[in-house]
């Protein structure tokens, strides 16, 4: 027979199973139940509803709503090497913003770079790429509106090798609006700059603070810095040498798009780090 259970994300613990009941479940043998990414039907397989030689079949049936598991999409894409543009397999990993807590876990493939994982919707999640010898890759995105797999994110990731010269935006970090205080949600992504640190005692970096045109020119100045600045704390906090450090303000002075929408302006504001000695 299939029972159903449903597992609470904040204890960790299943419910007691419930049988689905009949017609689902017989006096046959019901078997390997899979339900489709929106949960409105399962499949399962029966071996007696309609076969008296007791051949398997493939049987489905719509899901009542109180039975339903929460809708889910995915993410897929491919993993590269920046310079050379070559495939790669690296780690994966998808983390709840509210939480930290990881969602999924994966490996891209080794021959073609590419990678899928499916993610329940309703939360906001951290997509962080990872390969010894590289910088972490990091995005974000929501699911808080999104109820089918219609419109799944897509995002190939180029992953920079540690040597000097090479940024990377943390696009995880975040800052409470016109201030350099981090936002709870920053910590995951602050705590994977301290790994590549500490994986790599001979790097040393440059955090770098920008922000979009809006406000005055030294406003932006000292908010930049201030930003770079809480970040250079926090990894000092976490037992980073301070002479591994540097950081700075860079104000609105090196946009990455326009800042004519609000979409180029969000990508202004960001907070990057530079390898600045990759004598590892």
């Amino acid at each position: 027979d299939i029972f159903m259970s449903r597992k609470n994300r904040d204890t960790g613990r299943w419910q007691a199973p419930e049988n689905m009941g009949y017609p689902i479940n017989t006096s046959a043998d019901e078997i390997g139940m899979v339900v489709n990414t929106d949960g409105t039907r399962a499949y399962f397989s029966s071996d007696g509803l309609a076969d008296p030689a007791k051949r398997k079949d493939i049987y489905y049936f719509a899901l009542p709503s109180n039975l339903r598991p929460k809708s889910v999409s995915y993410v897929k894409g491919r993993v590269f090497d920046r310079k050379t543009q070559l495939p790669l397999s690296a780690q994966v990993v998808l983390t709840r913003l509210e939480d930290g807590e990881t969602e999924a876990a994966t490996n891209s493939s080794e021959w073609s770079g590419q990678y899928l994982v499916c993610l329940p919707v309703g939360e906001n999640y951290a997509l962080n790429v990872r390969k010894k010898g590289y910088m972490f890759h990091s995005e974000n995105f929501a699911l808080k509106d999104v109820n089918t797999i219609a419109d799944p994110y897509k995002i190939d990731v180029y992953l920079s090798p540690l040597v000097a010269g090479e940024r990377v935006v943390l696009r995880n970090v975040f800052y409470a609006t016109n201030s350099a205080v981090l936002e709870r949600e920053s910590i995951v992504e602050l705590d994977m700059l301290v790994e590549v640190l500490v994986e790599n005692p001979g790097i040393k970096l440059e955090i770098g603070g920008h922000t979009d045109n809006t406000g005055s020119e030294s406003y932006n100045l000292k908010l930049s810095r201030d930003r770079a600045q809480s970040v250079y704390d926090f990894l000092i906090f976490r037992g980073i040498e301070r002479e591994r450090l540097t950081y700075k303000g860079y104000g609105m002075k090196e946009p990455v798009a326009s800042n004519d929408t609000e979409e180029g302006r969000a990508q202004n504001r960001r907070t990057e780090v530079k390898i600045l000695d990759d004598e590892m």
